[in-house]
């Protein structure tokens, strides 16, 4: 195995799978969760999206996914 591939399966194999388990940004965090809170309330908010912006290896992928095994959802 190849040292990319280890270095790959090791950020898979701790990759967080909720919000819960992610540190940092804390207030960003709590902001996105209220606002899919809206969402799952049946009030959507007026802003309808979201842009997760930064340098690769952040985390935007990371938090995407981990929304998404929180509340259910395929992506």
């Amino acid at each position: 195995m190849s040292e990319a591939a280890s270095i790959d399966d090791w950020t898979e194999k701790y990759r967080p799978s909720n919000m819960a388990e992610m540190e940092g940004n804390e207030a960003q965090l709590r902001r996105i969760r209220q606002w899919l809170d809206r969402w799952a309330s049946g009030k959507p908010p007026d802003k309808r999206g979201i842009i997760l912006s930064g340098p690769p290896g952040v985390g935007k992928t990371t938090l995407a996914r981990a929304v998404a095994n929180e509340r259910g959802w395929t992506i």
